[in-house]
């Protein structure tokens, strides 16, 4: 290898553009010596902001153990698997935002003090990622805590069973069908706290993600002639296909009719808008002063006036993003950030003097803990401070 070689590897590897069959090779010459000289050249350049005026040891090892973590992802991916939870393309606006993603890859961070010249932890209280769990609260009332040690059968209602598989799933199988169909629908409910994730198959073999600080109410059967199901917060749903019952979504500002297909819905009551996105298959979306039929790539925003609006061509994989295990912003604001950051790490948010204008783009694992969120803001020039489980921003 020559210079020339290893920059270009290096520019591919800042640029999320390096086939995976060069990463061994670029790992190599991080550690040979004839190229240190031209490393720290190269992290100089990347690396802009004055903190990080002097390349040194542990900034080549953050790059070289984020490419052996690369590796090691890639190896243990199974051929054909583009599992985006493990192939996570870090970039970022900026060189030095970029490379810092490359070090959270590896699980490594560190903030260099200007004033001091020394290295410090910013954060005294690392807040963790969530978690898979859930309460479901049964017909009769009774609730049950739902995590990933607990399997099996868990209960049994009208003829069908419940039980939690290792996938971390609730399942709904019917077991029988005796009922005369003059029964009353039996309803179950499955919530998630802050910082808490949890899926459920229906009865109907529907698949539904159910993000943090959401709720489903479905019934234990589904009978006559429809399926609805009332959410709150944000689910995913893959639909069971049956032409002669439609699925129903109800929200507290819309509703979302569908045959079969894969939908987002976002409806926390804390935000303005309610978004239903398509990604396959053709849904319905009526509020009580307007109503819209989405085609695939397309979202419906109802805002809080009762405005509805079509936006068309928008990259959905964006917005399923916590579905697969990554934050993913374009242009975002800090409080749209942070909004999903205290769902997320089950933090409060407060905000002191004038709120920064700073608008970022970039995709990271949300399986990382705060300090991985945190510390790309504090690079991009945000200003905050932890105070147990309160991030305060601050001008």
């Amino acid at each position: 290898m020559n210079e020339e070689r290893f920059k270009a590897l290096f520019e591919q590897y800042l640029n999320d553009s390096l086939p995976s069959e060069d990463l061994l090779e670029l790992q190599g010459a991080i550690q040979d010596d004839r190229y240190r000289a031209l490393f720290d050249d190269l992290l100089k350049n990347a690396f802009k902001e004055p903190a990080f005026a002097e390349a040194d040891d542990d900034a080549r090892q953050s790059v070289f153990n984020a490419i052996s973590s690369r590796i090691n992802q890639q190896e243990n991916t199974e051929p054909g698997n583009t599992d985006k939870r493990r192939l996570i393309p870090y970039r970022w606006l900026t060189g030095v935002a970029a490379l810092l993603f490359l070090a959270l890859g590896a699980g490594w961070f560190f903030l260099r003090n200007n004033d001091k010249g020394q290295r410090e932890n910013t954060y005294a209280h690392n807040i963790k990622p969530g978690i898979n769990k859930a309460t479901l609260t049964l017909a009769n009332g009774k609730k049950l805590i739902l995590t990933d040690s607990l399997q099996g059968q868990l209960a049994s209602e009208v003829g069908v069973k419940i039980s939690k598989t290792r996938q971390g799933q609730i399942v709904y199988t019917v077991v029988s069908d005796n009922d005369s169909g003059q029964q009353a629908l039996q309803y179950n409910t499955l919530t998630t706290k802050r910082s808490e994730q949890f899926q459920v198959i229906l009865p109907d073999g529907s698949h539904v993600w159910l993000d943090a600080a959401s709720s489903l109410k479905y019934p234990v059967a589904f009978k006559g002639n429809e399926r609805k199901v009332e959410l709150t917060g944000q689910g995913y749903f893959e639909v069971s296909h049956n032409a002669a019952t439609p699925f129903i979504v109800k929200t507290a500002k819309t509703e979302v009719q569908v045959l079969g297909t894969h939908f987002n819905v976002s409806a926390y009551d804390d935000d303005r808008d309610t978004k239903t996105t398509l990604l396959e298959g053709a849904v319905r979306i009526k509020s009580t002063q307007a109503a819209a039929i989405l085609k695939p790539g397309e979202q419906a925003v109802l805002n809080d006036k009762g405005q509805l609006t079509v936006n068309k061509n928008i990259d959905a994989s964006m917005e399923i993003a916590w579905k697969n295990g990554l934050f993913d912003f374009k242009k975002a604001g800090i409080r749209e950030i942070m909004v999903k950051a205290s769902r997320w790490y089950d933090i409060d948010v407060k905000y002191e003097g004038r709120i920064p204008e700073t608008k970022l783009t970039g995709r990271m694992s949300r399986n990382v803990d705060i300090s991985g969120l945190l510390g790309i803001l504090q690079f991009e020039g945000i200003k905050f401070r932890i105070e147990g489980k309160t991030v305060i921003v601050t001008d």
